[in-house]
């Protein structure tokens, strides 16, 4: 430790030389920032004294009235998706099929029966017998998911079909 101290008395002189070197360094960098802040600043106070301010309020305003357009785009589309969901709610969106044999005499399950049902559980079933000699199809109107007429046993069978669907797509 000794040693060190002796080292420090020494070369003391030589220390104080490069301290006073780095602090004047220090001092000219410090007046260099200095300038090139006021530098900056008279810049930037000529730019809003020589009216660009009025350049900024009218940059921002036209960007309020862009703003401004957006919002009424986004209400029109927000009124036309509103339609286009009432719209849907009375679309088909259920549908249940039985095909079966009407007759003994024909194979194949060519005759059917079809419900076609909407959101609100209201659609039409349809039913076609298939036979040898002629096919009949007949219609059924369908109100909350219940028959206005009797259904058949197939007709009802589609029906359940179309129903589950709709009870499946209701949990989703």
């Amino acid at each position: 430790m000794r040693e060190v101290a002796d080292f420090l008395q020494a070369n003391d002189a030589y220390f104080l030389l490069g301290l006073s070197v780095l602090s004047l360094f220090l001092l000219i960098f410090t007046v260099a920032l200095w300038r090139k802040l006021a530098g900056l600043n008279r810049r930037r106070n000529k730019k809003l004294e020589d009216g660009r301010i009025d350049d900024i309020i009218e940059y921002l305003n036209t960007q309020a009235d862009a703003l401004d357009e957006i919002r009424e785009k986004l209400d029109y589309m927000n009124s036309i998706q509103a339609e286009q969901a009432r719209a849907l709610v009375s679309c088909v969106s259920n549908i249940g099929l039985v095909r079966f044999n009407a007759f003994d005499d024909v194979g194949g399950e060519q005759s059917f029966a079809v419900v076609l049902l909407d959101k609100a559980k209201n659609g039409v079933a349809f039913s076609s017998l298939y036979g040898r000699q002629d096919a009949r199809v007949y219609a059924k109107a369908i109100c909350a998911g219940q028959g206005e007429r009797p259904l058949s046993t197939e007709e009802q069978q589609a029906l359940s079909k179309a129903l589950e669907r709709s009870d499946a797509a209701a949990l989703r």
